[in-house]
Order: structure tokens, then sequence, then C-alpha cells
């Protein structure tokens, strides 16, 4: 809730800032006017015209601010060929783009990672059960829910049609219980109905996990998917952990 309020009062502070700003202009003017005269009249028109044209180019600033925070826009558009189009996320090769890019700074900041692999239960049965509407409705929220798992500094990924992966940066000393809990909680969220309009469609799916350096992470990654394959194999609502080098 106070997140949503912070862009309502910066913007308020900054339309007293223009206020002010076009009000001393205007009142300037004004003094120069009675002065009379016609340097003094161009002084007042000219104090006019800055105060009018303050209050134009920051109410323009304000409108692309509140844009901003609505959208959440980032600052410099994210390649097509990184996004999985149905659910906004990562897509594979975003997923490892990311990795490649952000690994120098994860790695100067003394950090690791953890990284989740999930897929669900069943996905073929509510495929052809279902409306292809009611099939995207049901990933969209999957992908809300993997996204939860990321931290203030990672990303979330649509790996494939029914997978996901989400990583999250962690300190190294915390990595195995992060990875245990992170775990826990994917697979909990998942086994969650997802409600729509229209009903209730219920599914599954498991998780697996592992973590290491950041350096690492394509094959930290690859662990991962073979958690996740052992995870399955135990039915649904399962997750595995695997640290890095430490799974066959």
């Amino acid at each position: 809730m106070g997140e949503k309020n912070k862009p309502e009062k910066i913007a308020s502070r900054e339309r007293i800032t223009v206020i002010a700003l076009s009000g001393a202009s205007c009142a300037v003017g004004a003094i120069a006017a009675s002065l009379g005269g016609p340097v003094a009249a161009a002084i007042a028109v000219a104090c006019a015209c800055a105060g009018t044209l303050a209050f134009f180019l920051a109410g323009d600033a304000l409108r692309a601010r509140a844009a901003r925070a609505t959208t959440g826009a980032p600052s410099a558009e994210i390649p097509s060929d990184r996004i999985d189009q149905l659910t906004g996320l990562a897509n594979e090769n975003g997923l490892m783009a990311w990795l490649k890019e952000k690994s120098d700074r994860i790695a100067r900041d003394g950090k690791g990672i953890i990284v989740l692999a999930a897929d669900l239960a069943e996905f073929e049965r509510i495929e052809k059960t279902y409306p292809p509407e009611i099939v995207d409705s049901v990933l969209k929220e999957v992908a809300r829910r993997v996204s939860t798992c990321t931290g203030a500094d990672g990303i979330a990924a649509r790996t494939s049609g029914d997978e996901f992966a989400a990583i999250a940066t962690v300190v190294p000393a915390r990595s195995s219980e992060a990875a245990e809990e992170q775990a826990g909680k994917l697979a909990e969220l998942i086994q969650r109905p997802v409600e729509l309009p229209d009903g209730v469609v219920w599914i599954g799916g498991s998780v697996g996990a592992s973590w290491g350096e950041v350096s690492d992470g394509a094959e930290i990654l690859r662990v991962a998917r073979e958690a996740l394959k052992k995870a399955s194999a135990l039915g649904r609502g399962h997750y595995v952990v695997h640290g890095y080098g430490t799974a066959k």
C-alpha cells in the first residue's frame, strides 16, 4: 500500500514546486508591469511566458513519471526474442542472456544464485479439457506465482509450454537454506487451484532446485532440471534440491 502511494506523493511535491516557480514568475511580472514603461512591459510578458512554460514542461515530466510508475516500463527495451509473449516473462533465450549479462555484477556483490525449475502435472489434460483462453489464463497465473520466488533482483522465465524457471541471488552462506525454502514455497504455490470467472482449474506440479556461483549458471540450471525430473517421478507437490556438483 505504501509503495502505491509513493508516485502520488512525489508528484504532489513536484506540483507544489512548479506552481511556486510559475507563481514567482507571475509575481515578478506583475511588479514590472506596475512600474510602467516599455521595458517593464517586456519584462512582464517574458515572466508570464516563463511561468506558463515552466508549468507545462513540468506537467509533461509529471505525466511521464506517472506513466512509468503505472506501467513499470523499463528504461531500455528488452529484445523481443528474449520474452515469452504470453506471460511477459523471459524465455529460455532471455534467461541465458540474463545469466551472461548479470554474472559480473552478482559476483562483485559477493552473491551466489539459487535456481528453481518447475512444471505442471497433467498439463496435456488441462489443454484437452479447457478452451485455449482458459489454458492461457492458467499459464499466466502460474507465471505470476513463479515470479514471487525471484527476489528483488532475480528473473523468472517460461522456458517451454508448461515449464518455468526462477533465479534469485543470495548470500552464499544461505544458499542451501534459501534453495530449500524457495523450492518448498513454489511447490506449495503451484498446488493451489486457479480461480477464474468461469470456475476453478485444479493444477499441480513439481519443483527442482540447485544453487552455486553465478559463473556456473548454465550448469546450475541443468542440475535444477535434473532435480525436477526426480521430483516429478515422486508425484505432484514434491520438490528435490541438489547443490551444484552433488547430483550425478
